[in-house]
């Protein structure tokens, strides 16, 4: 398989969102949802179930996602 090389930009830019989509989705997002009325009044079982069905779920869109652009060699 042969290697392309990427600018240091778009390296950087690329880097840059990743990390952003790591920290938002299973970290501020997660955070926020739990604080949220909808949550604060459900059961502490049922509202732990659900975040970590939403962590889990973003966690694996962006592992996929990043197994995805790696084999087209887009990161």
């Amino acid at each position: 398989m042969s290697r392309k090389r990427i600018s240091q930009g778009r390296a950087f830019l690329s880097g840059v969102a990743i990390f952003l989509y790591f920290v938002v989705t299973t970290a501020w997002f997660p955070s926020y949802l739990i604080r949220s009325p909808l949550l604060a009044s459900a059961p502490k079982g049922v509202a732990d179930g659900v975040i970590i069905v939403v962590w889990g779920g973003f966690l694996l869109v962006g592992v996929g996602f990043l197994r995805w652009a790696q084999e087209r060699e887009l990161i």
